[in-house]
């Protein structure tokens, strides 16, 4: 499971937990992410049945169910006796949901250093997380999404800035990221009429075409425009970003730099959004 670099969570932390143990009034959960006390496998929580649900909760097996795993909120925390107390009614669902994909690929990373350790084994886990994985969490405040995804584009250039090992680790460490790592993506489709009543209405919509493709100006994977021909006058746009509002901000933007040209010339201009 994911190292953390604290044995116990904060109070108003999220936290993965699994499901252990379900009494009566209490439920007991391991969590995951945290190696508690000393004889501890992991840290360990209870949600008292008060804690379940903003409802009355007559049995806790209808909302939980032991092997579960299930985002909870850190409501008190006893790191010298051990105890942290949580809350799954003080949770929405956008916050279990966030919380759930940033362990992902908190998993994500954890496996990759593993990877690197396999074919270093001069290298212990402990030692990859303090040399590789807390330098970089901690550059971009404990975003397991944005380190892991920052890494596939960024890599080398991460490492030589913020890490100090050796040029075989950091070539296998990369290699390891290109291999299993791909960086989430959304695309917003449409379609678009363009048409010019010029005599030379060809260049005219070639041009216009070429200035909107170019509202990126440094177009990557993971951040580009696709423009393309379907008939006369119909043509294929998408626009890709790792980040919804950016990609509606970039669509915004070409559809600006289109319209402006079709004003223009008197051009019949539409777009229709799949």
């Amino acid at each position: 499971m994911p190292k953390s670099r604290s044995k116990f969570p904060s109070e108003g932390d999220f936290v993965v937990s699994r499901v252990s143990d379900i009494q009566d009034q209490y439920v007991y959960v391991d969590l995951l992410d945290y190696e508690g006390l000393p004889y501890e496998k992991n840290a360990r929580g209870m949600i008292h049945i008060s804690e379940i649900s903003s409802r009355w909760v007559k049995n806790i097996r209808n909302h939980l169910r032991e092997g579960q795993k299930v985002v909870l909120r850190v409501v008190r925390v006893d790191p010298e006796k051990g105890h942290v107390d949580l809350s799954l009614r003080r949770t929405n669902s956008a916050q279990r949901e966030n919380k759930m994909r940033d362990w992902k690929y908190a998993v994500k990373l954890e496996n990759i250093l593993q990877f690197l350790i396999e074919e270093h084994q001069d290298m212990t886990l402990d030692e990859a997380y303090e040399k590789i994985g807390f330098p970089i969490l901690e550059y971009f405040n404990d975003d397991y999404q944005e380190t892991v995804e920052a890494l596939k584009e960024n890599g080398e250039e991460i490492l030589n800035n913020l890490t100090d090992i050796p040029e075989n680790v950091q070539e296998s460490f990369l290699a390891i990221v290109e291999e299993n790592v791909e960086i989430s993506k959304i695309s917003i489709l449409g379609k678009l009429k363009l048409r010019f009543i010029q005599e030379n209405g060809v260049e005219l919509i070639k041009e216009t075409l070429l200035a909107a493709g170019k509202v990126i100006e440094d177009p990557k994977e993971t951040r580009k425009v696709e423009l393309s021909y379907i008939a006369a006058p119909f043509y294929r746009v998408e626009v890709i970003s790792k980040d919804y509002l950016d990609a509606e901000s970039i669509l915004s933007k070409l559809l600006s730099i289109i319209e402006e040209s079709a004003k223009k010339y008197d051009a019949t201009f539409e777009f229709i959004r799949d």
